[in-house]
């Protein structure tokens, strides 16, 4: 196990963010109005719940009840506009993002022997993070085909642990930004993501378990993180 604990570094809303990445007219002035919509910020809230603990201190602890319109922090409010920002951060406008958003193209469209013989490399790769303490970012591949629009289906989640189960196999502890963190749950925060048991004949070679629900994965990588240090903003937001 690494010091990363879900009671400080999870946050305590879901990943139900929705995106407004552009609203215009085509043609531009007297054509049609189009807006266009993603859902979702699950490597921006895996990105700064690392930032966090990297930080040394809790996230704030925002929850659902916080806001009225939405259960998660709306634009313009300081955590979800960081959220945003580390959004873009880990696939699209950084040279480490750059990187994680080319393989995650790439990755999906292997088949499905190849993904799972790179990814059992990319557990090595975990495990040796997490026995030095460091927490990592894992890119979880469900598309099957390359292209922007199939890549609303792949994943970012943060391992901080593993453990080995009776045939062997690590199964890795991890947060997920689909399952925030309950304060007033009695039941400790566990999601597990593992190797199945049995062979899948579609190529689902690993499982994203979590309280109520499986998820099935092709496979994943160990992404490349770097720490960034919000702004007192941030860190402050909701602390009354």
């Amino acid at each position: 196990m690494t010091t990363y604990v879900p009671e400080r570094y999870a946050f305590r809303f879901p990943n139900s963010f929705v995106n407004q990445v552009w609203t215009g007219r085509i043609p531009p002035l007297i054509g049609r109005t189009y807006e266009i919509k993603t859902s979702g910020r699950c490597g921006g809230m895996a990105f700064a719940s690392l930032d966090f603990f990297h930080l040394g201190i809790p996230v704030p602890f925002v929850e659902p009840d916080d806001f009225s319109s939405a259960d998660v922090p709306p634009d313009g409010d300081p955590v979800g506009d960081y959220i945003f920002k580390r959004q873009l951060h880990s696939m699209l406008t950084s040279r480490h993002g750059i990187h994680n958003g080319v393989r995650f193209l790439h990755w999906s469209g292997l088949t499905a022997e190849r993904i799972l013989q790179q990814s059992l490399a990319e557990e090595r790769k975990a495990l040796e993070s997490l026995d030095r303490g460091e927490p990592v970012i894992l890119g979880l591949i469900q598309a099957t085909r390359r292209g922007l629009t199939a890549q609303g289906v792949n994943h970012q989640v943060v391992g901080y642990g593993y453990r080995t189960n009776d045939a062997g196999r690590p199964e890795f502890l991890v947060y997920d930004p689909n399952e925030p963190f309950r304060p007033a749950s009695k039941k400790p925060y566990e999601v597990i993501l593992r190797r199945a048991e049995d062979h899948d004949p579609e190529g689902f070679a690993y499982q994203l378990v979590r309280p109520h629900r499986i998820d099935r994965w092709r496979g994943f990588f160990v992404q490349q993180y770097r720490p960034y240090t919000p702004s007192s903003r941030v860190v402050a937001a909701h602390g009354d």
